[in-house]
């Protein structure tokens, strides 16, 4: 957005436009696979596992470097007030195939548990879980522990625990279609991101900037920066992506027999 906002991909010789989606990996996803956008940023689970399932694109770069933290919320009016309690209590998720439906399928596997397809509620995206929430009925909710914190804070959710993945948070993927007719402009958008990331991560008034931009408190803007790191150079760890696809195995989302074909992730 900086960098739009810059005209950095206009003196790169690039057209880009951007749209924020709500609804997250599962629909961007989608877009991918109906040639609606050429590029997107995905939660990297989310998309290992299209990929694996035979969408028609690639991982081109890490965008983040660091995990992403999902903050494990019910509403403030049920009576789970600790994680013990959450076993087998039906999960909203944004869709199916989204990042907050993989996480919440990783985190339930973790602690003992399958959540079935009757236990998974969707809800589209974070407004959608908040007014889903508002009751009493038990139901859980993963979603980055800071984007939903403004809803703690005001007392709609409660957060009772935490989960975090043991790779790098986002990747950026490209459609085939797109890397076939336009890799270059492809190349050029990816350097003038990472060259906008180095930026941002040296800038000391990037805290306040965040905190304006994405309503949050100054002080939380500040925790979240310090923990995130984006990627310099866009290269992408094999086995980070290796781990994942183990992870995706040991929770049932994918077929053990798919992950022969890690090497179909990346573009060549």
């Amino acid at each position: 957005m900086l960098a739009l906002e810059r005209r950095a991909f206009v003196r790169a010789g690039v057209e880009l436009k951007w749209s924020t989606v709500p609804e997250g990996t599962g629909r961007m996803c989608a877009m991918l696979r109906n040639s609606e956008v050429d590029l997107a940023v995905l939660v990297t689970e989310g998309a290992v596992r299209d990929i694996l399932n035979g969408a028609p694109h690639r991982i081109v770069a890490n965008y983040v470097q660091t995990p992403l933290t999902w903050g494990v919320h019910v509403g403030a009016r049920t009576a789970i007030t600790k994680a013990e309690e959450l076993k087998h209590v039906p999960f909203a998720i944004s869709r199916i195939n989204s990042g907050s439906h993989l996480a919440a399928m990783a985190y339930a596997h973790a602690n003992g548990w399958t959540p079935a397809a009757s236990d998974l509620i969707v809800v589209n995206d974070l407004a959608g879980a908040a007014e889903r929430l508002k009751g009493s009925d038990p139901i859980a909710f993963l979603w980055e522990k800071y984007t939903t914190k403004h809803l703690v804070d005001a007392g709609t959710l409660r957060c009772v625990d935490e989960h975090s993945s043991q790779w790098p948070s986002f990747v950026i993927v490209a459609t085939e279609a797109a890397l076939a007719e336009h890799p270059k402009e492809i190349a050029r958008v990816l350097k003038v991101i990472r060259d906008q990331a180095v930026g941002l991560m040296q800038k000391k008034t990037a805290p306040e900037m965040i905190a304006q931009r994405y309503k949050i408190s100054v002080e939380d803007a500040r925790e979240w920066f310090a923990d995130v790191r984006w990627s310099a150079d866009g290269a992408v760890d094999r086995s980070a992506l290796s781990a994942a696809c183990a992870s995706l195995v040991q929770a049932g989302i994918i077929e053990p027999t798919l992950v022969q074909h890690a090497d179909a992730l990346l573009a060549l």
